[in-house]
């Protein structure tokens, strides 16, 4: 089965030069939004913190070992508190072939946003919220399980 995406809403920047900056292994959908596919587990977390190191971003997450929702954190922008980076990592299917999905995004702090990842009968709602997951400019890491 194919895994169907619905994105109700992303938002992204107008400052390119404070997004991502080190993203040569992803592919870029919209400004400040990465995407790749990842075949094991481990894969998608050596990538992960790969990604953060590479862009100078802490890196210490909690990812959630065999579950669907492998990663979703958020990491308020160290040298702008008005954006953030969020990175979520899933369980899915490619091409008929199992892995793990992997979404960078770079957004404004203020913004809420949210989409569902169908799979199968399985859906992962994804919900972004300052006021929610207590993401703010005074936090340098913060992440929430839903």
């Amino acid at each position: 089965m194919k895994t169907k995406l619905l994105f109700l809403l992303i938002v992204s920047s107008t400052i390119a030069r404070a997004q991502w900056t080190v993203m040569q292994k992803y592919n870029e959908y919209g400004k400040g939004n990465n995407y790749l596919f990842a075949s094991t587990e481990k894969d998608a977390r050596r990538i992960i913190l790969e990604t953060l190191q590479d862009n100078n971003l802490s890196y210490d997450i909690e990812f959630n070992k065999g579950a669907n929702l492998f990663l979703s954190t958020a990491i308020v922008d160290p040298l702008n508190s008005e954006y953030v980076y969020i990175i979520h990592s899933m369980k899915g299917r490619y091409q008929d072939k199992p892995g793990y999905h992997i979404f960078c995004y770079y957004m404004e702090n203020r913004y809420r946003y949210f989409y569902d990842v169908t799979e199968g009968e399985d859906r992962i709602s994804l919900v972004y919220d300052p006021g929610v997951l207590n993401v703010s400019p005074k936090k340098e890491n913060s992440s929430k399980k839903d």
